[in-house]
């Protein structure tokens, strides 16, 4: 298809332009336009070509506007300014009125004006006849022009009568009011139904297929003025653009409208702060997610910088980026902290950008404060999964050992008592040497086990200090969570400051010791960080501990460094460090006031340039409710019976050990794995009188052997007793909160270990210790 044939698509269909398919009705025209076809070579009345179907010459190019104003020819010379324009040509003054229709001073506007007149009265003459086939004529139109032929007959019939009123109206004395009121209901309509912008221009151009079918069927082409129905239909095209003109400006107005509601409505829906400032960074618009999460009045900040949002430490990072973006430099991002109005600190992103075109800026702000915290929580959870594996192993690593060393010192012992004994009936000269030997060693391992209970007890605290998913509270000596973080922080400490000490009378209180064992770690790590390069002795931490009115009063004090009102004020954030940050994150301050509160407590801090920093705890704990049942005092090891006792574990020493150990009073089988421990049992068909095994063995764990003893040997399960440096996977864990079998510590007392079996031989299962 042509681009002629394109451009004559576009156009209205005109009425008496389409054929009519064989024996089809021109619905209910009178007979003198639906039933009579000219003959040949007969005119039809003086309409123009262009409304009787004709197709454009070569060449030829219809114009893209309603055939009432493209579909005919001008003639030479003739100009189309001479058609009255939509609003008169030119603005009018203020209290000037639209001039009604005067005596012309030219031919050209007489023949307009006498035409209209002859318009206004075929209007009221034949109203109805137009009324009907205007709306024959849209409701007839295909619905590829412009969908509005779809709209309910009563909607289209009611526009047809309104656009009638208004043009007769604008015939009669110039007046636009109806067409205006009209043109606005016209709009809001097709925002309401969606219908394509084209379709109430394509209906409008029906009238002058209308206007052309009455002055058809009244065969009358001329008046006694002089107008013929050219002239008419002249008059015609004037009003419909006359309406076009109005049409266009009413939707393009209505457009901008809805745009900007659709602007307001993004910016006032965003989950973000969104607000203007002008060149010097004062704030001139503001969304309502502002008054949300700062808690102050849009209005009252109007006009104020938006520095005025950031605390004092972070106003000249945003004072940057307002700069900047006044510059038009490329937009950058900075982390700002904001303080409510309910004197909270949020946490926010800023992007200021220049808008393009204007002496102002675009800022969003996110709130980020959660998010930060989250991502604090993480790194901390990581760092503490991280230590408590490494500890965990550490300890395990060691408690070995040490379990082989504290049972072989505590047999050499035992064998010096007995030496003792033996010597002393006959004592002589002789025996004198072998006394002094006996005693000797006597205290030698009396030294060397308390070095073990010291090791014992650095690995108990090391493990207790990596519990940071400690699942149940206990009770807390708060003097011996302050001395554990004191231990572990001694030799960096000690190095550089003197301590000193002051605890009041402390009852204990419910908590978490572990986590709380961190607290303090922390602010001991940071008073020693923060200490000036000067001598030990003129260094200080001062702890002190005191119980008043049902809390728990700590204070750590050190004369170090010191800190300025604007680093106080960002201490706990998150992220936030005085140091590179490479060093640290700068997380410990903002975990610890959590740990604290999240123990009923509080964690405050006050400090001064170059006097030194005072942090203070207040707990008041947990719920004792919350506490597990209290477990019972160990019983003092009694004689058992003697039986066949199975020691597996994958260290042959300790198996050395435990075997001379017991070998005396039971008979004693040892393994170095799960997998000899079944043999063996298999092999004795399953006799075995109480079983004491490692928890966390390579190939095959304690836990496994349990559940292998269980399918195999289901009566010895309640006879198993599990020896561990220390549960640090998950399913050890697990394993040990789910099963009640008796317990033991490494590195293990003989004394324990000979209680536990006396229970299992006894038929007991009493958690062990």
């Amino acid at each position: 298809m042509g681009a002629d044939e394109e451009a004559k698509r576009e156009l209205p269909e005109p009425r008496g332009a389409r054929e009519l398919g064989e024996g089809e009705r021109r619905s209910q025209l009178p007979e003198s336009r639906r039933g009579r076809e000219p003959g040949e070579g007969e005119r039809r009345s003086q309409l123009p070509e262009s409304r009787r179907g004709r197709e454009p010459g070569d060449g030829e190019r219809r114009s893209q506007l309603p055939e009432s104003r493209g579909g005919r020819d001008l003639g030479d010379g003739e100009r189309r300014s001479q058609l009255p324009e939509s609003r008169g040509g030119r603005e009018l003054g203020e209290g000037e009125r639209r001039p009604q229709v005067h005596a012309p001073s030219t031919p050209t506007e007489t023949s307009m004006a006498l035409a209209r007149r002859r318009l206004l009265e075929l209007c009221k003459r034949h109203k109805d006849e137009l009324i009907d086939d205007w709306i024959e004529n849209v409701l007839a139109l295909p619905p590829e022009r412009g969908r509005y032929t779809d709209r309910p007959v009563g909607e289209v019939t009611e526009n047809v009568r309104s656009w009638l009123a208004a043009f007769t109206r604008i015939l009669e004395d110039g007046s636009e009011t109806l067409l205006d009121e009209f043109i606005t209901h016209l709009v809001e309509q097709r925002y309401a139904t969606g219908y394509s912008i084209s379709g109430p221009l394509i209906a409008a151009s029906e009238f002058r297929t209308a206007v052309a079918g009455v002055l058809d069927t009244t065969h009358d082409d001329g008046d006694a003025d002089g107008t013929s129905s050219i002239d008419v239909l002249r008059a015609v095209d004037a009003l419909l653009l006359q309406f076009e003109h109005r049409f266009a400006e009413a939707y393009a107005q209505r457009s901008l409208f809805a745009s900007e509601e659709r602007y307001r409505e993004i910016v006032e829906l965003s989950s973000d702060v969104l607000a203007t400032i002008d060149q010097e960074g004062m704030l001139t618009r503001l969304n309502v997610r502002f008054e949300v999460l700062f808690g102050h009045s849009r209005q009252a900040w109007i006009g104020r910088p938006i520095t005025a949002l950031a605390v004092a430490a972070d106003v000249p990072a945003l004072r940057a980026l307002v700069m900047s973006a006044s510059r038009a430099e490329a937009p950058r991002e900075a982390t700002i902290r904001c303080g409510t109005r309910a004197g909270l600190t949020k946490v926010m992103t800023v992007r200021i950008t220049r808008l393009y075109g204007e002496d102002a800026s675009l800022a969003l702000m996110r709130d980020v404060t959660e998010e930060v915290a989250r991502r604090a929580q993480i790194l901390h959870s990581e760092k503490l999964a991280s230590i408590g594996q490494v500890a965990a192993s550490v300890a395990h690593e060691l408690n070995n050992p040490m379990a082989w060393v504290m049972a072989n010192l505590e047999q050499i012992r035992s064998g010096a008592h007995k030496l003792v004994s033996a010597a002393r009936p006959v004592a002589s000269g002789s025996y004198e040497d072998l006394l002094r030997a006996i005693d000797l060693i006597d205290r030698s391992c009396h030294e060397a086990l308390a070095g073990v209970e010291r090791m014992r007890d650095i690995v108990t605290d090391l493990n207790l200090f990596s519990s940071s998913s400690e699942r149940k509270p206990e009770r807390v000596d708060l003097v011996d969570v302050i001395e554990l973080a004191l231990r572990m922080t001694g030799p960096q400490l000690s190095q550089l400051c003197r301590i000193e000490r002051h605890y009041g009378e402390m009852p204990p209180l419910v908590g978490y010791p572990g986590k709380l064992s961190q607290v303090f770690v922390n602010l001991f790590i940071n008073a020693a960080q923060a200490m000036p390069n000067r001598p030990r002795d003129e260094n200080l931490v001062r702890v002190t501990a005191r119980f008043d009115d049902g809390v728990h009063h700590v204070e750590v004090e050190d004369n170090a460094r010191g800190m300025t009102p604007e680093v106080v004020e960002r201490i706990f954030d998150p992220f936030f460090t005085t140091k590179e940050e490479s060093a640290r994150p700068g997380i410990g301050l903002w975990v610890s006031r959590n740990i604290v509160e999240e123990q009923h407590g509080t964690m405050t801090v006050s400090s001064k340039p170059g006097i030194g920093t005072v942090f203070t705890i207040r707990l008041t704990g947990l719920n004792p409710a919350d506490l597990p049942a209290l477990r019972p005092p160990p019983e003092p090891p009694r004689l058992s019976s003697r039986g066949t006792i199975l020691f597996v574990d994958d260290e042959p020493m300790l198996l050395n050990a435990f075997a001379r150990a017991f070998e005396e009073r039971h008979e004693v089988l040892v393994a170095k794995s799960g997998h000899e421990a079944l043999d063996l049992l298999r092999d004795r068909g399953g006799r075995i009188d109480a079983i004491v095994c490692d928890l966390l063995m390579p190939q095959m764990s304690g836990m496994a052997l349990y559940d292998e003893i269980g399918e195999r040997f289901p009566q010895l399960q309640p006879k198993m007793a599990f020896m561990s440096g220390g549960a640090f996977t998950p399913s050890a864990r697990e394993f040990v909160e789910r099963v009640d079998n008796p317990k033991i510590a490494k590195p293990i007392s003989l004394d324990d270990l000979e209680r536990v079996i006396a229970d299992l031989l006894s038929g007991g299962q009493k958690r062990g210790h």
